[in-house]
């Protein structure tokens, strides 16, 4: 009966570190994710990729640009909560316009960036790596609630 105590007393710590640990990842997995949110996670990821390449490996950053190009033309389909939320009119009218309008200049700038690649001009990759920098902040400012 003692050891069993003890083994308790024991393994008790490890257990409350392990939920510790465990909880947040559990809390991200209970989160729903919509489609607008999956798709922009595509862009995201492949943009992040962009990092992690051989700056001379042209091919990857060209295949990572269409990739981001992709996420953001799968979210074109969708409208974000924060527009979908607002009330009928004029005002929600404009906004999904104007949410088209942003998504339209980011897939342009993403395939500027893939052109950039595939020409392997540095100078291209930056100009357009800038649009999309300017696009993802103002979107975001706009459409998140982050």
């Amino acid at each position: 009966m003692t050891k069993s105590i003890t083994l308790k007393r024991a393994l008790l710590p490890v257990f409350a570190v392990a939920m510790a640990i465990s909880a947040p990842v559990m809390a991200e997995e209970d989160h729903d994710h919509t489609p607008l949110e999956k798709a922009m996670k595509i862009s995201s990821n492949a943009l992040k990729s962009l990092r992690k390449i051989d700056k001379n490996d042209w091919a990857a950053g060209a295949e990572a640009a269409r990739t981001a190009a992709d996420g953001i033309r799968q979210g074109m389909e969708f409208i974000p909560s924060l527009v979908k939320d607002m009330a009928d009119g004029k005002e929600k009218t404009k906004a999904i316009a104007d949410y088209r309008r942003m998504m339209g200049l980011n897939y342009a700038a993403l395939c500027e960036l893939e052109i950039g690649y595939l020409e392997e001009d540095q100078e291209k990759i930056d100009a357009a790596m800038s649009k999309v920098k300017s696009a993802k902040k103002e979107g975001h400012k706009k459409y998140t609630d982050d």
